[in-house]
């Protein structure tokens, strides 16, 4: 509304400029209009007026557009600045999230841990408990404890292999795809087969020898290289997996230019590590150090 009264009143001047500038003959031929229509002339007089007035209508649509091209540009800062303002919101609220995830993450992980604990604890000092574990058949709890095996030393040697190519494979979309659901894996596969594999392993030994606290010498063998390994993978797995998710959320913001992220790399070796903790885990389990010749004793002691 503004600059449309701002025009019309630029016209208005530009007209009347016009008419101030006429010969007097043409001002009081003007005046004399009837019912208000200006006579037709032929006179040159007219051209040189005419022209002017084009030159200033064509300086104040120039005028026009640049305002035009000013408001243009007016706006498009603003919504780039409501746009920086929305980024800087959504950066906030996923490191929101993802601080709140690990809390819950590591939460969930201290209560399992306390609970397995627990568990072991009461079988070591306190004989088999809880009591309905002695009525439960050996065969079943062997079953459980090789399935739980499988999946406990599958999912980290399988996780370990599927990092390792999609590092290799350089794929941006794959790698952020990988280290978003990695998690998950370990939360559907290796955590829950660790934990049948703990409680069916308690089970064997109540039925196998009579209680987790006077069972034979591999079995706390085992117990020590499981400790090891979960205070390795804790502390180099675990502990670094959001990591090497921001590190590749950065690198894809690079459009994959460079080398993969250090960090990333690094995870290859301790994933290996990890893996020879299975290994030896499950070497203890089967040539039972130290009292193996005392089951077979037709077979030389390994250890």
């Amino acid at each position: 509304m503004v600059r449309s009264t701002s025009l019309v009143a630029a016209a208005a001047l530009v007209v009347s400029g016009v008419s101030a500038f006429a010969p007097a003959s043409l001002s009081s031929s003007s005046s004399t209009m009837m019912g208000g229509v200006r006579p037709r002339s032929s006179s040159p007089l007219h051209a040189p007026f005419a022209l002017n007035l084009s030159s200033e209508a064509e300086e104040l649509v120039a005028k026009k557009n640049a305002a035009a091209a000013v408001d243009a540009e007016e706006a498009g800062s603003g919504m780039s600045l409501e746009a920086l303002q929305q980024v800087g919101v959504d950066v906030r609220e996923e490191e929101n999230w993802e601080l709140d995830s690990k809390v819950v993450e590591l939460a969930g992980l201290g209560i399992w841990m306390a609970s397995l604990s627990g568990f072991i604890f009461a079988n070591n000092w306190l004989g088999p408990w809880p009591s309905f574990m002695s009525h439960i058949p050996e065969r079943i709890f062997f079953t459980g404890h090789m399935l739980g095996g499988m999946l406990f030393g599958g999912g980290i040697i399988m996780t370990t292999a599927l990092e390792w190519l999609c590092v290799k494979n350089r794929n941006p979309t794959v790698l952020m795809f990988y280290f978003d659901k990695v998690p998950l894996l370990d939360m559907a596969l290796v955590l829950p087969g660790l934990t049948l594999a703990m409680f069916s392993g308690t089970g064997l030994t109540i039925t196998r020898y009579g209680g987790l606290g006077i069972a034979p010498a591999h079995i706390p063998v085992v117990f020590y290289i499981l400790t090891a390994f979960a205070a390795w993978w804790g502390a180099t797995d675990l502990a670094t997996q959001g990591k090497a998710m921001r590190a590749i959320d950065e690198w894809v913001a690079t459009n994959g230019e460079g080398e993969i992220p250090q960090i990333v790399q690094d995870r290859f070796w301790s994933n290996i590590t990890s893996c020879f903790f299975v290994i030896a885990l499950y070497a203890a389990m089967v040539l039972k150090p130290g009292t193996l010749p005392q089951y077979t004793p037709h077979l030389a002691p390994f250890f």
